[in-house]
């Protein structure tokens, strides 16, 4: 969604006065931006380990404001190994399994070119010996230390109303938890899995997945899903009076205007005047932009379809 979408609408007084706190943890390449139609009311704490990428970080512009710290979270504060791939984006604190990367074509991203050893804290830590104050928002793409970072910050996860988060559907490093294991931890602390984005679906040869084909045999298959984001929300039932109109505005900035406003109502004396009415006109213009996204993706998707039903769209190279 485009940035800062909401500094259009009557909602903007109510983003700025909730106090977002994002802690994106993983920010090789920026701060992610899922969190960015409300960007200009959060405040963005990128957390990045490895000192290449941590020193190609730069503000964007588009946050209240946005810092950045070469610092590494996990379930304890302990020394730790960085696995640096030669794809770097792949670079993660467990041991990659290179079978994976040989069985799917994904070479560089599991075969290790470096190993950095780092201290490690857990998001308590980061809080109790800064002072920082407790996200409210977070991001996690830590490729298999998610869950370890979600375990080692109970107290920093209490103030929490958004994840989005990386989860694998395949087993890509030895002792990885897979998707179903950051589920059921995060229904046990009182969020809904709310969506599923940006899958990534591998196939043994790693050429076009549905619904494309190719020109080589075998010309078309589905890939298996690896990978997804996904994203998280605060159940009705498990938000308070102080912390209810953030939790709504979270998931109404990311376009779950239903859920927002369920837990609005379920606090509906600690709603401000004219809230309502402000999410109405601003769910009609989220539904504008979010059709004239699609439509942009259209046009290229069509013309890629249309090389794939005459003949195969061509592999990539060294493929």
């Amino acid at each position: 969604m485009r940035s800062n979408l909401f500094a259009k609408t009557p909602l903007k007084p109510f983003f700025d006065g909730a106090g977002f706190r994002l802690w994106d943890v993983g920010a090789r390449g920026g701060t992610d931006p899922h969190f960015g139609a409300f960007a200009f009311a959060v405040d963005a704490v990128g957390f990045e380990p490895d000192p290449v990428a941590h020193a190609e970080l730069a503000p964007s512009g588009a946050w209240r404001s946005e810092t950045f710290v070469r610092a590494a979270l996990g379930g304890t504060a302990a020394p730790a190994v960085l696995n640096i791939p030669e794809d770097p984006a792949g670079a993660s604190f467990l041991e990659h399994d290179p079978a994976v990367g040989r069985r799917y074509g994904l070479d560089a991203l599991f075969r290790v070119r470096e190993r950095i050893e780092i201290e490690t804290r857990t998001m308590d830590d980061v809080i109790l010996d800064s002072g920082a104050l407790a996200p409210n928002l977070l991001k996690l793409d830590v490729e298999g230390l998610e869950l370890d970072i979600l375990r080692g910050g109970p107290k920093a996860l209490k103030a929490v109303v958004s994840v989005k988060l990386e989860a694998a559907f395949l087993p890509q490093r030895v002792g990885q938890p897979l998707a179903g294991d950051l589920i059921a931890f995060m229904t046990g602390q009182g969020f809904c899995l709310a969506d599923m984005v940006d899958p990534a679906r591998w196939r043994t040869r790693p050429w076009a997945t549905d619904p494309y084909s190719v020109r080589p045999n075998p010309a078309y298959s589905r890939g298996r899903l690896a990978q997804a984001d996904l994203v998280f929300l605060r159940e009705p039932e498990t938000v308070g009076a102080e912390t209810a109109l953030t939790a709504a505005l979270a998931a109404i900035g990311l376009g779950y205007f239903d859920h927002g406003l369920e837990l609005a109502n379920i606090n509906p004396g600690s709603m401000p005047d004219g809230f309502e009415d402000a999410v109405w006109a601003a769910s009609r213009r989220y539904g504008r932009a979010r059709a004239l996204q699609e439509m942009r993706m259209l046009i290229p998707n069509l013309v890629r379809l249309g090389r794939s039903f005459a003949g195969g769209i061509n592999v990539p190279a060294g493929s």
